[in-house]
């Protein structure tokens, strides 16, 4: 084998484990150890007389494993209250199994001076988990 070819052979392997090398860390960055995304609930709550339909809010929340979650959260709802209705902020604990939540919202109302609580179910959407 002459050095001519002998010279091409040994660049050409070099640029090619160069090259497998940059794909390899590409491909950790696309696919990082944490994520950021959004999550979206749908929620409906009832009480004495009280009806709620929220949606998912700001949460705090505490994953036990891949299914089970547990949390405090605010809940932007309208609700039904004695015949009226109109829009609160709600405060919630929360648990989470999949993509059901059991919710147990408090609201406050200026008139009289007094909380209303209600317990209810929601479903989560959040984007599915690519496969790796």
């Amino acid at each position: 084998m002459n050095l001519k070819k002998t010279v091409i052979l040994v660049v050409a392997f070099f640029i090619s484990t160069l090259t497998y090398a940059q794909e390899q860390e590409k491909k950790e960055k696309e696919n990082p150890k944490w994520d950021i995304g959004m999550e979206g609930r749908l929620g409906f709550a009832a009480g004495n007389d009280f009806y709620a339909f929220n949606v998912g809010g700001p949460s705090l929340m505490l994953r036990l494993n891949d299914d089970w979650k547990i949390g405090v959260g605010a809940l932007p709802s309208f609700y039904i209250k004695e015949g009226k209705t109109g829009a609160k902020l709600g405060v919630s604990p929360r648990i989470d199994y999949k993509h059901f939540v059991l919710i147990a919202p408090f609201f406050h109302f200026d008139n009289p001076d007094k909380w209303v609580w209600s317990i209810g179910l929601g479903y989560k959407f959040h984007k599915k988990n690519k496969t790796k």
